[in-house]
């Protein structure tokens, strides 16, 4: 959840309480919206000038990358700079080679394997037909599919026919672009036999002739993925650390992700610590990046040490595991509402800032605007919507026979919600608001074990299950190699390579 990074703005040291200058908080969120606007500007550019280019060859499950080098900062991209300063990384990511070796058995891939084995067989089922000639078109301005194939000696028939073979086909060649290359597939009589078309930077339309008329499906077009390790060391905030190191906006978010469960980025972190991180980045055929994923990292730390590796088992399940196994997924969110400050800790012996008497408190008040969405922490079940004397409006929800958790000073509740329903981890339940004894907006949350309060902000959060069994024989030959990458082991490039990119 994006709540604890934002109000600490990934910071190495833990923000004081009390008075904190507003105006961060909204320069961020306009940063970041600028930041998408600008990537999806980007983005919308390249698939169109991607999708202009011409795709020969057949697409391929295997993949056989260049030996270990060092890779110079990668220029701007679709995801390169989400916050649109087009700023290069001060890092140099290593690149490591990662072809998947015949064979293997990697869930992760699987589904891409078998779309590309199923694109395999189509394009070699239209060139087995006898004598097939190709003939390549680069679309004109004003064109249209149908002028097209007139212009190439067609029918309206065979206009109709490669239309009426699926809804991919008509909705790729009737909205054409100038520019865009559009192949026609012949037999040797001349007689139409299928189209081929890039339709976007990762598929391409295959319209091909059978014994049933044509048929259209999408084939997956031939990418490239490398696996990159990017180190660095923290320095003031780990956002900033982590850009300089290399990494973009979006992977540091995956980042401070996996470790918001285990490590407190306010109060864990300390200049000096240091970072590995390894991702997959993923090439579309004009060598832009298509997408990138985070595979494994390791934070060395003054405090803390923690490895997180990504696993998916066969049953398509995917999380990011300790070393032995255990799911560093946590079944509660830390943090229930995007908030701005802690304006109140989890005090037993706190002063009353009304009352002026000593009382227990037994929450933490995440200061946020009114009307902010409050999120349910966790899967639950309503026991509780009311007023409630100094909570004003209350909602607590029942998880288990074992937690609780309580949202107290809500202007309003979520339309529909009633004691009794169930509610989803994220599900917006009420707005923060400041009803009953309360000096300003904010969120008073509680946490509550087996019937004694926690502090929420140190509470060791409920973990998800551990790896199976089963799995673990499979998960340690998977991780070997990409742990040994990260603790600066040379040998794991060459393992890297052997073993293929895995899960």
């Amino acid at each position: 959840m994006q709540t604890r990074l934002t109000d600490l703005d990934l910071k190495g040291r833990r923000p004081s309480a009390g008075r904190r200058r507003r105006h961060r908080r909204p320069v961020l969120r306009m940063a970041v919206a600028a930041g998408s606007a600008s990537a999806a500007a980007v983005l919308i550019w390249l698939g169109v000038s991607g999708s202009s280019s011409n795709e020969q060859g057949t697409p391929r499950a295997e993949l056989s990358l260049p030996a270990v080098a060092v890779a110079s900062p990668e220029p701007p991209t679709a995801e390169a700079d989400p916050s649109g300063t087009d700023q290069e990384p001060l890092g140099r990511p290593t690149t490591l080679p990662i072809p998947t070796p015949p064979g293997a058995t990697d869930s992760a891939f699987q589904g891409e394997a078998d779309a590309d084995a199923a694109a395999e067989g189509a394009v070699q089922d239209v060139k087995a037909l006898p004598e097939l000639e190709e003939h390549e078109i680069t679309v004109r301005s004003g064109d249209s599919f149908a002028r097209i194939l007139s212009r190439a000696g067609h029918t309206p028939g065979d206009v109709q026919r490669i239309l009426n073979a699926g809804e991919s086909a008509q909705s790729a060649l009737t909205r054409l672009r100038p520019g865009q290359a559009l192949t026609l597939l012949r037999d040797k009589d001349g007689a139409l036999a299928g189209v081929r078309v890039a339709v976007d930077r990762e598929h391409k339309l295959l319209v091909r002739r059978g014994d049933d008329g044509f048929e259209a499906s999408m084939v997956p077009r031939e990418l490239e993925r490398e696996i990159r390790r990017v180190e660095g060391t923290v320095d003031g905030s780990l956002f900033l650390s982590a850009r300089r190191a290399g990494l973009d906006d979006r992977m540091i978010m995956q980042l401070a992700r996996v470790l918001d469960g285990d490590i407190d980025l306010g109060r864990d972190l300390r200049s000096g610590d240091t970072f590995s991180v390894l991702y997959e980045r993923t090439l579309g055929p004009d060598g832009s990046t298509l997408h990138k994923r985070l595979k494994a990292m390791r934070l060395d730390g003054a405090r803390k040490t923690l490895e997180a590796l990504r696993f998916e088992d066969p049953d398509g399940r995917v999380s990011f595991y300790t070393p032995d196994g255990t799911s560093l997924a946590r079944t509660f969110t830390r943090y229930p509402v995007d908030f701005e400050r802690i304006s109140s800790h989890f005090d037993r012996n706190r002063r009353h800032p009304i009352l002026g008497v000593r009382r227990p408190h037994l929450g933490v008040d995440l200061a946020a605007p009114t009307g902010t969405p409050v999120r349910a922490a966790a899967d639950g079940r309503v026991v509780e919507r009311r007023r409630n004397g100094g909570y004003g409006r209350v909602i607590t929800l029942r998880h288990s026979d074992r937690y609780q958790t309580l949202y107290a000073h809500l202007s309003r509740y979520a339309r529909g919600l009633n004691v009794g329903d169930r509610v989803k981890r994220g599900e917006v339940i009420g707005y923060v608001g400041a009803t009953g004894q309360a000096t300003g907006p904010h969120l008073h949350y509680e946490f509550i074990d087996n019937g004694r309060h926690r502090n929420p902000v140190t509470v060791d959060l409920p973990r998800a299950e551990p790896l199976p069994e089963e799995h673990r024989r499979a998960f340690r030959e998977h991780v070997a190699p990409r742990l040994a990458a990260l603790r600066g082991d040379s040998s794991a490039e060459i393992q890297l390579a052997s073993q293929g990119e895995g899960r």
